[in-house]
């Protein structure tokens, strides 16, 4: 406030001093009113600064806190899309809310200041022109309310468009092996065109009303006060238009702080509406033993360590219309310290129970009592964090190099750990992209037996690898393990070395007890395997053949070594061809043209608007008063129709321009090969598509409106002050010399600073993304602190980069300022000395401080448009310098017949050795071929070779003499459908899932559901297609997501089927089940399975063997029917 009021002041010191320049009293009046606005204005500047970076850091650390606490509904309900959006388009909107909130009531006291000087100077004739200023700001009412619903549709869309991008980054193998990337791409741009729609609705009110009405306000309300002036019968005199005009110049930065300060009022509602949504989002609640809950102990229920009283059990939905499954009511107990193995079919409800325990599925009626203090978790799809080996297994407990030494020999990693460059230290690409699926489920067990938690839940983790390692784990660690630990397996071979044994059905309870209790009935389930054997594998051929071909070095083969690749940052000053890349993608030498058109005109009605009054007062042009009066009222309104045609320029060309650039940015991102992904951590990425997205939306059009105001300005000012006093260009040489070299030095640091800052914010994104994608292991382990930490620092990191920035911001504001004053000081010490007169000091005082002001902006402006270029320069390296996948010319028509490999040896980058080596092999038409061997053995990679996935460095690949190098990636891909074993779910209805390109009727996916499933012991749902299935399939389980994969595999009906250890985490019956429909459906069709169980190709027409990316061993159908 007392910068504010000393500033008004100015005008009145001036006049005194102009009155009496050897008057030194008002000399230091008016220096000290000078300096101490100036000092007091900065100081007010850096404080809301300060405090705009503490309100926005206290609100990401709530944001984030909260977030790591969600229950699974709250999840749901705030998806990571929402998550980011507060935590970076909210937080740079809080900023700027805080940088100006004293806007909001210091602007109206400064007009009223105005005013009352305006008063005493014109009468009753200032207030009419007041009245037509409240007029022009009160019309602004309805298109703020505008601004505030486009905000709010711009944000709320936003999510949409981040939720499609994590989605499809966080599965892009698998969309690149389904070539769902047209269905992708296509979702993101709709969701990309109404966020534009919305961005339109905002730029247009704010750049083509609002600045327009905000720069005719001074002219107006001097137009409307002068004329009233002269209605009223007085003369417009010199001595007393040309400081009413200088007043009503100094209403133009309180009215126009007042209305945008209005305008931020309803942009901050919806971000703080958002805010507060996740900020009120229930929290996970653990199953846990509170007083007076525990019902009369029983015999049954004495030494549990886990109670199920007549407990329902069920993931919850976002959607209430939704449905998912219910298991229970079922009534059980787990004994503490033993090993309950939970056995059953697939959809039975197995992982459920686990996830009731870990607090991930809602009790709905009855109780679940959890006696013991801490858990551990392995995932049937195992979370790794980015970092090293070790930090993965120890995790939340501090490195004990003996104790650590034993779990990783009791995990069978010792080889594995052994071939990484690094060892243990070597870096674990965010969701494990460089390991194996054993791998990946060795180091999730490590980590369960490390944390020496009270109780491991293991869902089905020995799935992932080969029986002889499953057998190994099991016995020689799982059993030994002396805390209560649930199994959760398909693996019956298992069952009798367990200490209990609870069997599901249908969602219910079939048997409960241990081996030699459910021995006795042979007519039950357990009975019968333990009476029978049944599913043991351990007597197959083929896993004598795999243990025959073994390996010292397991998984050495498909491990490839990842580099975390650091994140690019430019340096120096802004390439031209930048600005020429954006002006391009703006619209090219039209939008140029047009640009600069308008400018051309905006300057030219400056000028004439700068000397009307003046030929008003000398009656230059011999013509009425009233003719005067219309000439001035015309020349407003032109001025202010050519900046509104400016902004409209302005916004017509940012909309092209962001639509262009994210769409060659996305598009190019899907066509990048997979080892990009691995080496860039997924915040990295969608800080360039949500921080860098919202720069060339919002920040760089500001940037740009304001250099070309600020330019106009300057340029009429010299205009005219060369035509009134060319002599005056001698002055105003230095002047525009010290400030261009002060600018200078703050010109580099603040684009340095923009660049790093932008690379400080990924950390906090990634640290984001991957604790949203892992949020049952968090909940679980009760992680929260680590990941807390890591996003405190990552936060501290970022705002220390835009404290800096804020700081440098005040410091050249200040000495810009302060040369001003103490130019102005010098001018007078001059007049106190007698060596200058009034006309001349008045001249410099108003060199000094009009054009000073003007030129400080310009090259502010100027500064600040190459500080926002540096999203365009990010956003531009991914459209045109990351590598992309190599598309191949289309041939006459799609291949069909055999596949050939001929010495394919594929390496993947910065890898040590081949995963495949001189790999031959034919594939007959219809021929159906098994893989098998050991994990790591490179069994994947003769899939991921096919589809076009990993690099191949020698050979070809040939479909019926067609090189896969020669087909066209979408054609190759469409041919090749693949059922991995992480089945490939999105967010969406099922009927999404199985027709992305929404091709079919419901009566053809209901028939392939119903093909896949007959029982429909899976696919339950009465109302399955609409049915929504979560972030990550968390509300499926392994069997109906694999299911479900394998009735969009039905109506896809390929030439070449793909297996790569699909049906690993399901039972035998659903297996025998999902190969008769194989048989049967896929007749024609080449058929490759990777399995790890031999039975699983042992229908197989051929089964080979691999070891050490080579084949060691063939067998055709004739040794497999005699073997196995």
């Amino acid at each position: 406030m007392l910068a504010s009021l000393l500033t008004l002041l100015l005008p009145l010191f001036l006049r005194r001093v102009l009155q009496d320049p050897t008057h030194i009293g008002n000399f230091v009046a008016l220096f000290l009113a000078s300096a101490v606005a100036t000092l007091a204005g900065r100081a007010k500047d850096q404080i809301c600064r300060v405090l705009s970076v503490r309100a926005s850091s206290v609100l990401s650390l709530a944001i984030f806190q909260k977030s790591v606490r969600f229950s699974n509904l709250a999840h749901l309900r705030s998806p990571v899309g929402k998550v980011l959006g507060s935590s970076t388009t909210d937080m740079m909107l809080v900023r700027n809310y805080v940088l100006k909130v004293h806007d909001i009531w210091s602007s109206p006291v400064q007009l009223l200041l105005i005013a009352f000087m305006i008063v005493r100077l014109l009468g009753l004739s200032g207030v009419v022109g007041y009245v037509a200023m409240s007029i022009l700001l009160f019309s602004q009412t309805r298109a703020n309310a505008a601004v505030g619903v486009a905000v709010e549709d711009y944000l709320r869309i936003d999510e949409v468009r981040i939720n499609h991008l994590n989605s499809a980054f966080q599965k892009i193998r698998g969309i690149k092996s389904l070539g769902l990337e047209p269905m992708f791409l296509k979702e993101i741009r709709s969701a990309r065109e109404i966020q534009l729609e919305a961005l339109w609705r905002r730029l247009r009110v704010v750049f083509c009303f609002f600045i327009s009405i905000n720069q005719m306000i001074p002219a107006v309300t001097a137009m409307v006060s002068l004329t009233s002036y002269w209605y009223t019968g007085h003369e417009l005199v010199p001595e007393v238009v040309f400081p009413a005009l200088t007043l009503f110049e100094m209403t133009f930065s309180p009215a126009s702080k007042f209305s945008l300060s209005v305008t931020r009022q309803f942009s901050i509602l919806p971000c703080v509406r958002r805010i507060l949504h996740i900020l009120q989002q229930t929290e996970h609640q653990p199953a846990s033993q509170k007083p007076g809950e525990v019902p009369q102990s029983s015999d049954a229920s004495a030494g549990n360590l886990i109670n199920f009283h007549d407990a329902k059990v069920s993931y919850p939905n976002a959607d209430d219309s939704s449905t998912s499954f219910v298991l229970g009511p079922i009534t059980m107990g787990i004994p503490a310290n033993k090993l309950t193995i939970i056995h059953g079919a697939s959809g039975s409800g197995k992982s459920t129970v686990l996830a009731a325990i870990g607090g991930q599925a809602e009790v709905i009626e009855g109780q679940l009592l959890r006696n013991s203090a801490t858990m551990a978790l392995c995932t049937q799809d195992p979370w790794i964090m980015l970092g090293t080996v070790r930090d993965n297994i120890t995790f939340l407990r501090s490195y004990e190099p003996v104790r650590y030494r034993q779990v990783v020999r009791l995990c069978c990693l010792e080889s594995d750990i052994a071939s990484f460059p690094g060892g243990d230290l070597a870096i674990v690409g965010e969701s494990g992209a460089n390991l194996s699926g054993g791998q990946k489920a060795r180091i999730s067990l490590a980590r369960a037996i490390y944390s020496e938690a009270d109780l491991l839940l293991l869902d089905d983790c020995l799935a992932a690898v080969d029986p002889r390692v499953a057998r190994k784990l099991f016995h020689e660690c799982i059993l030994k393990l002396p805390q209560t630990v649930i199994l959760v397996t398909h693996q019956t071979e298992f069952i009798r070395y367990c200490d209990h044994v609870v069997s599901l059905a249908n969602g219910m309870v079939a048997e409960v007890g241990s081996p030699e209790e459910l021995r006795k009935n042979p007519h039950g389930v357990i009975g019968s395997i333990l009476l029978g054997e049944t599913g043991t594998y351990s007597k197959d051929h083929l896993d004598g053949v795999m243990s025959m071909e073994s390996t010292s070095n397991e998984d050495s083969a498909d491990s490839k070594q990842i580099t975390l690749v650091e994140e690019e940052r430019a340096r120096g000053k802004v390439d031209t061809d930048l600005y020429r890349f954006y002006f391009e993608c703006a619209g090219g030498p039209r939008f140029i043209m047009l640009l600069s058109l308008m400018l051309f005109l905006t300057v030219a009605v400056r000028i004439v608007n700068s000397f009307w009054l003046p030929w008003w007062m000398g009656n230059v042009l011999s013509v009425s008063t009233p003719t005067y009066l219309t000439g001035y009222a015309l020349v407003v309104m032109l001025q202010a129709t050519f900046i509104a045609s400016v902004g409209v320029i302005l916004v017509l060309g940012t909309m092209k321009a962001s639509r262009s650039i994210h769409e060659g940015v996305v598009t190019r991102l899907f066509r990048a090969p997979l080892d990009f992904f691995s080496g860039q951590p997924l915040g990295r990425v969608l800080n360039r598509l949500s921080v860098d997205i919202d720069g060339i939306d919002f920040r760089l059009i500001n940037a740009g409106d304001l250099l070309l105001m600020a330019a106009t300005s300057l340029f009429a000012a010299v205009i005219v002050l060369v035509w009134s006093s060319p002599y005056l260009l001698l002055a105003f040489g230095p002047i525009f010399y010290f400030q261009y070299r002060i600018q200078s030095l703050y010109r580099v640091s603040a684009r340095e600073l923009r660049r790093v800052c932008s690379i400080l914010d990924s950390p906090v994104l990634s640290v984001i993304t991957e604790s949203m994608a892992s949020m049952p292991t968090i909940q679980t382990y009760d992680a929260r602190e680590l990941f807390e930490e890591r996003h405190r620092v990552a936060l501290s990191r970022a705002i220390v980069g835009i404290t800096v920035r804020y700081a440098l911001e005040t410091w050249i504001t200040l000495r810009i300022e302060m040369l001003s004053v103490g130019l102005l000081g010098c001018a007078g010490l001059l007049g106190v000395f007698g060596v200058l007169d009034s006309l001349q000091m008045g001249l410099i005082f108003t060199l000094s401080i009009s054009l000073s002001k003007h030129m400080h902006q310009f090259l502010w402006s100027l500064i600040n448009v190459e500080v926002e270029m540096n999203s365009t320069e990010r956003l531009r390296h991914y459209m045109t310098r990351i590598p992309v996948e190599d598309d191949h010319r289309s041939p006459d028509s799609e291949p069909e017949g055999e596949i050939i490999f001929t010495n394919v040896t594929v390496q993947y980058p910065r890898s040590q050795s081949p995963s495949l080596r001189d790999f031959s092999m034919c594939i007959r038409s219809g021929e159906k071929v098994g893989i098998i061997g050991h994990s790591g053995s490179g069994k994947s990679t003769i899939l991921a070779a096919l589809s076009a996935l990993a690099p191949v460095v020698h050979g070809r690949i040939n479909i019926r003499g067609t090189p896969i190098n020669d087909l066209p990636l979408t054609t190759l891909r469409s041919m090749v459908h693949v059922l991995p074993q992480d089945s490939v779910l999105f967010p969406g209805s099922v009927r999404q899932n199985l027709d992305p390109q929404l091709s079919h009727s419901d009566d053809t996916l209901l028939h392939a559901l119903s093909v896949a499933d007959p029982t429909h012991r899976c696919t339950n749902s009465s109302n399955l297609l609409d049915l929504v299935i979560a972030p990550g399939g968390t509300n499926l389980s392994a069997g109906q997501a694999q299911l479900i994969c394998l009735a969009r595999a039905l109506l896809a009906n390929p030439r070449i089927l793909v297996l790569d250890e699909a049906t690993s985490s399901v039972d035998l019956q659903m297996e025998n089940h999902i190969q008769q429909v194989l048989q049967k459906h896929f007749r024609d069709s080449i058929i490759l399975c990777v399995a790890h169980r031999p039975t699983s190709v042992a229908w197989m027409d051929r089964v080979i063997v691999m070891a050490d990316g080579m084949c060691v061993r063939e067998e055709d159908r004739s040794g497999i029917q005699t073997d196995v």
